[in-house]
C-alpha cells in the first residue's frame, strides 16, 4: 500500500483553485506489463479538481502510484495548451468526504517540477483570473442608504 500513498509534508507553497480544466497525463517511464513481460506507456483524457501554480490534483479511476514522473499537457481557455513535466507525489483510490460533507473524486496529486518560463507564466494568469472571478461573483453586495430628502 505505501507505494500508492505518499505522506503529505508541509503546507502548499501555492494556493489551490477549485477548477474542472481537461488534461492529459503521459507517463515518462515505461512499465511492464506482468502477463507479456513487454513495456508501455500510460495516456491518459482526464480532467483537474483544482490546479495552482506548482501542481494539479488530478481526477481518475486508475491513479498512477507516487513517484511516477508524467507529462502533463494542460489546455486552459484563452491561454492554450500548456505542457509540464510533473511528479505524481500522492493517489487517492477511493471516494471521500471532505469537510463540507462532499465526496472528493479518486486521482492524483501531480507537483510540477518542470516548465517553460512562459507556460508557468501562463498558468498564473489563468489562475489570477479564476480567482478574481470567485471573489466577485462571491462577495456579498452592499446597499448604502439614500441620501435624504430635502
Amino acid at each position: 500500500m505505501g507505494q500508492w500513498r505518499q505522506a503529505q509534508t508541509g503546507l502548499q507553497k501555492f494556493p489551490r483553485v477549485a477548477t474542472s480544466v481537461p488534461v492529459r497525463i503521459s507517463t515518462v517511464d515505461a512499465e511492464t506489463d506482468p502477463a507479456s513481460g513487454r513495456s508501455f506507456f500510460r495516456s491518459a483524457e482526464e480532467t483537474t479538481a483544482n490546479l495552482s501554480r506548482g501542481g494539479a490534483y488530478v481526477r481518475s479511476w486508475e491513479p498512477l502510484a507516487a513517484g511516477r514522473r508524467v507529462v502533463i499537457t494542460i489546455d486552459l481557455p484563452d491561454e492554450g495548451e500548456l505542457q509540464l513535466v510533473g511528479r505524481v507525489v500522492w493517489t487517492r483510490r477511493a471516494l471521500r468526504p471532505n469537510d463540507a460533507g462532499d465526496l472528493e473524486p479518486a486521482g492524483y496529486g501531480v507537483e510540477f517540477v518542470g516548465g517553460s518560463r512562459s507556460e508557468l507564466d501562463a498558468l498564473g494568469r489563468y489562475l489570477t483570473g479564476l480567482a478574481s472571478r470567485a471573489t466577485t461573483t462571491t462577495a456579498p453586495s452592499v446597499s448604502l442608504p439614500s441620501a435624504p430628502t430635502p
